[in-house]
């Protein structure tokens, strides 16, 4: 889970988890039916400023005033964050219905600080929990039944929090450690309250779009699985603390996802998705282009499913549109977050932090600049998906210049003070910084031609006969999707300076300029050095959506541009059996 955000955090159902690489989550909601009509809800959610708001205020100023083990200290700080959702969902595959809910839940996260902002009990595992994490509460705006889930969750964190820190107390003492940094910084507090909405969603017509899209895949008996996920939600959300800041905010999501798997003749597993998303209905496109975005999945993956393995290759590689923006989320969104190092009785958390020392040094092409910027909601008439306005810790969203020119200039940070930032931009996500919607703005005028161009010259100096085209590289979410019956785990879960397989890798042969599509390839792990192997840089930024985290996408915008050289090698993992008898709607007398 990389957006810093807390409407995808509560939708997930998070609990205290690792956030990378791409970490599973279990939803705190249970799916509830919901009728076949326009939902007009009756305002279920208009009433959240005033019972669970109401409701975590007196509960925390009671804390704060009267909560207290003998011998220990008050906590210095309490938060509670509570969302409440309300989604619908639909899947469909072949025309045909294969799942659909209307479920709205609501969640609370209390957070309980206790000792100072200079040295409390976080950045510690010892052997008492932190807090408590996530736990539902009651969807109905009963005070007393949302008062008393808060009493218990508070009551348990804090005495949790007194003994970590406690152990923490021993543990610097025992090992003559130094308290470098403060724990805990001190940010202007924010009150901004907006009248919280319920979701309004047209369920037949969005049922009709998912069968709709999803029956053009039975015009492709090759394709063994493809399916249609349509989803909206409303995400309300209260967060209070006792640094006086006061949040009601709402988020609305509406996403599409089209999803197909096929096999070739050798049992290879070739899968592809294409994702849509928006913040309000009208940011999706019409019927009619999912329905040629469908097509267009099913005759690229027809294709592959014919294309020629690769051979092992080591030279320039083109990394365009989509490949481009999925090169850029894993090889440098991934590190431009700062992460917490935390101390345990046993050892210090091993945290990969390349940037994290890389403060005013160059660490990409001088045409390049990267800006973060949760508040972008379009991009050249597109809508962009993935911004947010508070961050998990009630921090106001900021757009934040991250690199200038090839220089790193800071990175996205919440409220754990490091020694190259001393507050909060806006980007926590509860388990450090991350990275919102990403801007990788080029300074340079290369057309297209201009970087086959080179291309070209690059190939000739290591004497290879082509060099290689990235289109499409595998959304990480396409595993949760597309699971077939019996079939081997695929690697699709990103792990650290492994870049994702390629779906459409061309070879561009250099005499003839002939383009052919290649499959069965995998890139050998890299590190963020290969960032200085980018050759030439395109002139023009294209948007694409990228997967982070399940059920977790955003908008990235870069230019295509060339690495000097990498090894892109045959992938050798175990092959899958392929079906002993055709797709039976290959049969005449299918239906």
């Amino acid at each position: 889970m990389r957006r810093p955000t807390w409407e995808h955090r509560r939708a997930a159902g998070t609990g205290r988890q690792e956030c990378r690489p791409y970490a599973s989550f279990k939803r705190i909601a249970t799916l509830v039916l919901a009728p076949l009509l326009v939902l007009q809800s009756p305002c279920f959610a208009l009433t959240i400023e005033d019972t669970v708001m109401k409701a975590m205020t007196d509960e925390m100023e009671r804390s704060l005033q009267r909560l207290r083990l003998d011998g220990h200290s008050a906590p210095y700080y309490i938060s509670y964050d509570s969302t409440e959702t309300d989604r619908f969902e639909v899947t469909a595959s072949l025309g045909f219905l294969t799942g659909r809910s209307h479920s709205r839940w609501r969640s609370l996260e209390p957070t309980v600080r206790v000792g100072s902002y200079e040295f409390d009990n976080t950045k510690f595992y010892g052997e008492s929990p932190n807090n408590s994490g996530s736990s539902g509460l009651t969807i109905d705006n009963n005070y007393d039944a949302i008062r008393r889930k808060i009493w218990l969750s508070t009551d348990s964190d804090y005495k949790n929090a007194v003994e970590t820190l406690e152990e923490k107390k021993a543990h610097y003492k025992r090992n003559n450690i130094d308290n470098k940094f403060d724990d805990f910084s001190k940010e202007e507090p924010e009150v901004s309250i907006s009248k919280a909405r319920p979701l309004i969603v047209d369920e037949a017509k969005w049922i009709d779009c998912a069968k709709r899209v999803s029956a053009v895949f039975r015009n492709y008996p090759a394709i063994q699985l493809s399916l249609v996920n349509f989803k909206a939600s409303v995400s309300n959300r209260s967060f209070v603390s006792s640094e006086k800041v006061r949040i009601v905010d709402d988020t609305e999501d509406w996403t599409l996802t089209i999803a197909a798997s096929t096999q070739a003749k050798d049992g290879e597993r070739i899968k592809d998705i294409e994702v849509f998303g928006g913040h309000t209905e009208k940011d999706l496109p019409a019927f009619e282009q999912f329905e040629a975005k469908a097509k267009q999945l099913a005759e690229r993956l027809m294709t592959l499913q014919e294309a020629p393995t690769i051979e092992d290759y080591d030279g320039p590689v083109v990394f365009e549109d989509q490949a481009a923006a999925e090169f850029m989320e894993q090889m440098l969104c991934d590190h431009l977050g700062s992460q917490v190092e935390s101390l345990s009785a046993d050892s210090v958390s091993q945290v990969s932090k390349p940037f994290a020392e890389k403060i005013g040094k160059k660490i990409l092409p001088r045409q390049l600049t990267v800006i973060d910027d949760p508040f972008a909601r379009e991009y050249n008439g597109a809508p962009l998906f993935g911004g947010y306005n508070f961050d998990v810790q009630g921090v106001r969203a900021k757009r934040v210049v991250l690199v200038s020119k090839g220089v790193l200039k800071t990175l996205c940070t919440d409220r754990s003070p490091t020694k190259y930032s001393q507050h909060s931009n806006g980007h926590a996500n509860g388990f450090g910084g991350s990275t919102s919607i990403v801007f990788v703005t080029s300074d340079s005028k290369s057309t297209k031609e201009d970087l086959v161009a080179r291309a070209k010259e690059l190939a000739k100096e290591a004497d290879l006969p082509y060099f290689l085209i990235a289109k499409r590289l595998l959304d990480p979410n396409a595993a949760s999707m597309l699971n077939m019956p019996d079939s081997v785990a695929l690697n699709t879960v990103v792990e650290n300076n492994v870049l994702p397989r390629p779906v459409i890798l061309v070879k561009h042969w250099v005499d003839t300029d002939k383009e052919e599509m290649v499959r069965g390839a995998r890139f050998e792990p890299q590190t963020v050095r290969v960032l200085k192997d980018i050759d030439m840089i395109g002139g023009e930024e294209k948007a694409s959506m990228v997967g982070r985290g399940v059920e977790n996408w955003t908008h990235l915008i870069c230019p295509s541009f060339i690495i000097k050289s990498m090894e892109v090698n045959k992938d050798s993992s175990t092959r899958e059996k392929i079906p002993l008898l055709e797709n039976p709607l290959t049969e005449k007398s299918a239906p």
